[in-house]
């Protein structure tokens, strides 16, 4: 059902009280209208509705102004440096920071709240145009990264869908970065799990694979079919603390859970959206940390990423 920008901006006015998004037991506070904005399901417990509340609000408040952003930050419990109990304390703690009133702040804040209810509400992009070139477009990417065994391996299930008719082959690619900054590309295993033929692949250059995947049936335009391979690292080769999506046709989601070893846990993890191609090189923490729930695992999704641009997590291993 629609939601309605009232009722989203008194949740989050209520979400602000008390200690935020902090709160003990927070998918019990959580109403409707943020629950469909964030993607909440009934079966998320509290710590996946409150990754799922920090991770909407980042990423929404992420092009604000500064002094807007902190005023949305701070207000719902999610600002690192204004960690106290009640919404008054991190007004006060807020506007020492901006050197304002508490009455100015209160504004920026509903002004910042305003501002995540427009993000919230604003039209999705259209998926019903895609050039006729394309001949197909992903419905779903959902990506699972195991750092657990005796090497790096992801599952990767992809939902496609048709954009004419007879569609009966599929291009997957994927560009890996070399093992270290300045050492040569590495390799890779590819097995098909479900659902295509691996009919033939090549290597256009060092660091980029390409595969050409037969369907079982040709589809028409409309249908869907779901896929799944599964790649992995080959034993004794490094991989980069890095696993990011570049689209290169029209995806509608994409989501990439992550399940690290308990044994060597990273130092830091952080989010990447809309990257540019150069701004995952150097693994520079970006400003949105990531933290690990308690079996060693980050969830994030990206609704409708963007052609040419990069999203994913990257890390950096303890030690």
């Amino acid at each position: 059902m629609p939601v309605s920008p009232e009722q989203l901006m008194e949740e989050l006015r209520t979400l602000c009280r008390g200690r935020g998004v902090q709160t003990p037991g927070i998918d019990l506070h959580v109403g409707p209208a943020l629950r469909q904005v964030c993607g909440v399901v009934e079966t998320d417990g509290a710590e996946a509705v409150r990754t799922k509340l920090r991770d909407w609000v980042a990423n929404a408040a992420r092009a604000f102004p500064v002094e807007v952003r902190n005023a949305v930050l701070a207000p719902l419990g999610l600002h690192d440096d204004a960690q106290f109990r009640f919404l008054n304390e991190r007004i006060e703690w807020l506007a020492r920071q901006q050197d304002r009133g508490a009455r100015t702040v209160r504004r920026r804040m509903d002004a910042g709240l305003q501002r995540l209810v427009e993000v919230a509400l604003q039209p999705a992009p259209s998926t019903t145009h895609v050039a006729p070139s394309e001949l197909w477009h992903v419905k779903e990417f959902d990506a699972l990264l195991k750092l657990d065994g005796p090497t790096p391996a992801c599952t990767e299930r992809r939902t496609v869908v048709a954009d004419t008719d007879g569609v009966n082959e599929i291009a997957w690619s994927i560009t890996i970065p070399s093992p270290t900054p300045d050492g040569a590309p590495g390799d890779l295993d590819v097995e098909v799990l479900h659902g295509v033929e691996l009919i033939g692949h090549e290597r256009p250059s060092p660091r980029r694979f390409l595969m050409k995947l037969r369907l079982p049936r040709p589809l028409n335009a409309g249908q869907t079919h779901q896929f799944a391979l599964e790649v992995r690292v080959p034993r004794g080769q490094s991989m980069r603390p890095t696993y990011v999506f570049w689209p290169e046709r029209m995806c509608e989601s994409f989501r990439l859970r992550v399940r690290f070893d308990r044994d060597d846990l990273p130092e830091s993890v952080w989010r990447v959206e809309e990257a540019l191609a150069r701004d995952t090189d150097d693994l520079t923490p970006w400003p949105q940390s990531l933290p690990l729930d308690e079996i060693g695992e980050i969830d994030v999704q990206f609704p409708h990423p963007r052609q040419g641009r990069g999203y994913g997590v990257q890390w950096t291993p303890r030690g």
